[in-house]
């Protein structure tokens, strides 16, 4: 079972995306006038997508969540600060005012998972392991098209294969170690900025929120719902 990013009432809901459309029509109508007045300018001027590609590296800050080992969940779970990286990869067609678009991306993280020893209905039960995920995710962007400047926010989905490596859960009279393997559906939202230092090329710095819930098989039957918050930086270049 999957939770979703955020719990909100039906009216909160509603006025949250009345925002976002609102926003959405003034970025569209900006950028089309700013288009038009450029076309009028110069009526040979070429109106091509805007496609870029990108690298970075980033840091994730985890929310401690309690492992689910067995049926029941293990106390003072820490999943520890972790890092990785990724590459990407998006296109703002000029229809759009280069304002709405789509992005495609990869990167992978690791994470040091432990809960402490405890006592639970069948004794004495504790875990640890390494997380190593690798996650694909396809996001749609909102950006304000500026020239040098390019702020956006966006939100996507996709699938987040886990490899919990160094595994040792022990629960009463069971143990389960060795590797486990998991793919599940992952949700982000982002934030971010795109700051060219060149014609072509920028560097960008981008906030996201990552949701997704590990269930690994095996005789204890593990999980973990993992909530993080990521800060990325990179750079890459515009086509």
């Amino acid at each position: 079972m999957f939770w979703p990013l955020y719990r909100c009432t039906f009216s909160q809901s509603t006025k949250l995306w009345c925002v976002l459309g609102c926003v959405v029509v003034g970025l569209l109508f900006q950028a089309r006038q700013g288009r038009a007045d450029e076309a009028a300018g110069d009526p040979a001027s070429p109106q091509g997508p805007e496609i870029y590609g990108a690298i970075y590296l980033l840091g994730s800050l985890a929310k401690n969540r309690n492992l689910n080992v067995g049926g029941e969940e293990l106390p003072s779970t820490s999943v520890h600060d972790g890092a990785g990286g990724g590459f990407r990869a998006g296109v703002f067609p000029a229809s759009t005012g280069y304002v709405l678009g789509i992005q495609a991306e990869s990167f992978g993280l690791g994470h040091e998972v432990a809960a402490p020893t405890s006592v639970g209905s069948s004794g004495i039960q504790s875990a640890r392991g390494t997380l190593l995920a690798w996650t694909t995710m396809v996001s749609f962007i909102i950006q304000y098209p500026g020239k040098w400047l390019k702020p956006y926010v966006g939100i996507g989905a996709g699938w987040s294969s886990s490899y919990m490596i160094d595994t040792h859960m022990t629960k009463g009279t069971t143990t389960q170690t060795g590797t486990l393997l998991d793919t599940s559906l992952a949700l982000q939202s982002v934030a971010g900025v795109r700051t060219y230092v060149t014609e072509r090329g920028f560097v960008f710095g981008e906030y996201k929120y990552f949701a997704t819930r590990y269930h690994w098989s095996g005789s204890l039957d593990p999980s973990l719902d993992l909530r993080t918050h990521i800060v990325a930086l990179g750079i890459g270049l515009t086509f």
